[in-house]
């Protein structure tokens, strides 16, 4: 016995349309629980001195350049302002984060601040994702997890907004545009007062 044509093929298209189905409720879910699950002690003291982070650069597309295998370092108080955030990009907020932080950056919102998202993720992983893929901003791992707790970044996306004398001035979730926004003009704040001791 012979299936027509027309049903073999309305079977695989129901069946194409249920794998789209499940991914996209799998991503609303992700959604939904990484705004309703935040820890209560994510991200560095709201003016401490922001720690130093060691990391390796990555590339989307995975062509590593091997300069990219030296360990790299970010020091805050070196004078220029910076956004750190620690994202994954199989996170959808993280997504709306690094797309956020794209076009605040072309808009000439964040200054002259650096800007430097840091994965614990793969550079395959990289590609899965559009924001991620086509990025233009710095993407490193993280060499060290001593680094990483000190920044208190158990969830992400993590968005820590540090003033050019390595103040951290703002910490926390992070996501949207006026979020954002909110976060680079932080960063952009002068240093005063006094600090409190490295976190480590």
């Amino acid at each position: 016995m012979r299936i027509p044509l027309f049903l073999a093929v309305a079977q695989w298209a129901l069946l194409l349309a249920l794998g789209l189905l499940v991914i996209t409720a799998y991503r609303q879910l992700g959604r939904v629980l990484s705004r309703s699950k935040q820890p209560a002690e994510l991200g560095p003291v709201v003016g401490s001195r922001a720690g130093r982070l060691a990391y390796q650069r990555l590339r989307p597309g995975g062509d590593q350049d091997p300069a990219d295998a030296a360990p790299r370092s970010f020091d805050p108080g070196d004078g220029q302002p910076a956004l750190v955030a620690f994202v994954d990009p199989t996170c959808p907020s993280c997504e709306e984060l690094v797309t956020s932080l794209g076009a605040a950056r072309a808009s000439g919102q964040l200054g002259d601040s650096r800007i430097l998202l840091l994965t614990s993720d793969p550079p395959g992983y990289l590609q899965i994702s559009a924001a991620f893929r086509d990025t233009g901003l710095e993407i490193g791992r993280p060499l060290d997890h001593a680094d990483v707790e000190a920044y208190r970044a158990s969830a992400t996306p993590l968005l820590v907004a540090i003033d050019g004398g390595g103040v951290v001035r703002a910490a926390g979730t992070a996501y949207r545009p006026a979020e954002v926004a909110a976060f680079g003009q932080a960063c952009l704040l002068p240093p005063t007062g006094p600090l409190l001791p490295v976190t480590t």
